[in-house]
């Protein structure tokens, strides 16, 4: 192996699992197997890893494993895989978790840490970054190989330099030219909800970053969940909430109360069912689902929706249980949000969740309803179809976009800390047109100083020589 190739360590932290990965920077080579294209980059991908992994028996996610064993566990991952040309450390790292988290370099008590709001009690102030840099031998001069931000703010900056790259290179010249993308908001739904933004071409941070899985939205008529466990810690505590509502903990919880229903009305009526009310989401149960009811005691403190294993039975579930009516509206009820408040041109949303297909057309047609034809004079929102082009899901639904991003956060660390050796061999995110830009932008800049130079000395001269002729003439009379 040639001691300069260019090994990326990725971990996309989530609520559930990490996931967690190397690849190398494609050299061109004869091996194209595994290859993950961001912008005008190709990597190879090496290894990839779920911690904690699927139980081979039952195949569910193991839930009594402590932040300090998944870290442990993520550490090792690293360790054994090490380059292997002996240099002791990889080129950089990138890491992607889940929020609130700091992601503030000069803040050092919080960079690198979940923070105190995080719902998820086991995780608070767990520092994530420092034991995983130092499995990647990044430490001392090193540390600014790695880079640390969330699991939305960094796949929202990955898509967005990948769109524009693939618009910069999909012109058709006959074609009116697209309005160039400077705007983007990546959203994931799976265990929480999270927001990413690059607006104006730059990712979202201010205060802290995004959390708009926590802003409120209109719940659908008649709602009557009570909301979810995570709520206790949440703004709004939970309630009519983006994430209180479309989560995988509050779909669960919903799952669970409306399993609680339906078998306390059987028990007063000997049916499933309410007498009389026609609205009843229970009217036309599901055969399945009526079996699921056996399968997960749903009666047991310990099952609820912050029980991985319990989530399990959301993909059970099949696309016509109401449940999803709910999640597409909360989704639904976040877009318009955003492109209210943003006019964001690109809403990709991904997640756990969403690998549920049928959402992406229930939510489109829910914004299109709830917009009610405020921005029928923008193009783009002009007509329910062309809503496709502006709601879309991730560039890398095989990998995941959380994934992506943490290897665009570990390119981005690995450009800044000026380790490219030619302009040709770079390997920033596409780049090399802002680095053009720069250059061009230089010389500009030095050929404006120069001719104004020339200018302030020419106009001093003909000053100077009008002053003397001025003098002469005076002589003269």
């Amino acid at each position: 192996m040639p001691e300069n190739k260019v090994y990326l360590a990725a971990v996309e932290g989530g609520g559930t699992t990490f996931v967690v990965a190397i690849a190398c920077v494609d050299d061109g080579g004869e091996n194209n197997n595994n290859i993950l294209n961001i912008g005008s980059r190709k990597l190879q991908l090496l290894h990839t890893a779920s911690i904690p992994k699927r139980d081979e028996v039952t195949g569910e996610i193991p839930n009594n494993r402590t932040p300090e064993q998944i870290i442990n566990e993520t550490c090792s991952f690293f360790r054994e895989k090490l380059p292997p040309d002996g240099r002791g450390h990889y080129s950089a790292l990138g890491i992607a978790t889940f929020g609130p988290a700091g992601v503030d370099p000069k803040s050092k008590l919080q960079y690198g840490k979940i923070l105190a709001g995080s719902p998820k009690k086991q995780w608070r102030g767990v520092d994530i970054l420092s034991p995983i840099k130092e499995a990647c031998g990044l430490v001392g001069k090193l540390e600014e190989r790695v880079a640390f931000d969330t699991d939305v703010n960094a796949p929202a900056m990955a898509e967005f330099r990948h769109r524009c790259y693939l618009q910069q290179h999909s012109r058709n010249t006959s074609a009116p030219s697209p309005k160039p993308l400077t705007s983007l908001s990546y959203v994931t739904v799976g265990t929480g909800v999270g927001v990413g933004m690059v607006i104006n071409s730059q990712p979202l941070h201010g205060l802290l970053h995004p959390e708009g899985g926590h802003t409120c939205i209109q719940p659908l008529p008649d709602d009557k969940f009570t909301g979810y466990s995570w709520g206790a810690k949440s703004p709004y505590k939970g309630l009519g909430t983006v994430e209180g509502v479309a989560s995988s903990v509050a779909l669960t919880e919903r799952w669970i109360q409306m399993e609680q229903e339906a078998e306390m009305v059987k028990k007063l009526y000997g049916k499933s069912g309410v007498s009389g009310n026609s609205s009843s989401p229970f009217r036309n149960r599901d055969e399945n689902q009526q079996q699921h009811s056996d399968v997960v005691s749903i009666n047991t403190n310990d099952r609820n929706g912050d029980n991985a294993q319990t989530r399990e039975i959301l993909s059970t579930l099949p696309d016509t249980h109401p449940i999803w009516l709910h999640a597409s509206n909360a989704i639904a009820n976040l877009c318009v949000s955003l492109l209210l408040l943003t006019s964001c041109q690109k809403i990709v949303l991904g997640g756990g969740i969403m690998k549920r297909d049928i959402l992406y057309s229930m939510v489109r047609s829910r914004v299109w309803t709830l917009l009610n034809g405020y921005l029928d004079s923008v193009d783009e929102l002009s007509d329910e179809r062309k809503l496709e082009d502006v709601i879309v899901g991730s560039s890398w639904e095989e990998v995941g976009s959380g994934l992506v991003g943490a290897f665009a956060l570990a390119l981005d660390a690995y450009e800044k800390d000026g380790i490219e050796a030619t302009e040709d061999e770079g390997i920033a995110l596409d780049k090399d047109s802002s680095r053009n830009k720069k250059s061009t932008t230089e010389n500009e800049q030095h050929l404006f100083t120069s001719g104004l130079l020339v200018g302030i000395g020419l106009s001093f001269g003909c000053a100077l020589i009008m002053s003397f002729v001025g003098r002469g003439g005076s002589h003269r009379r």
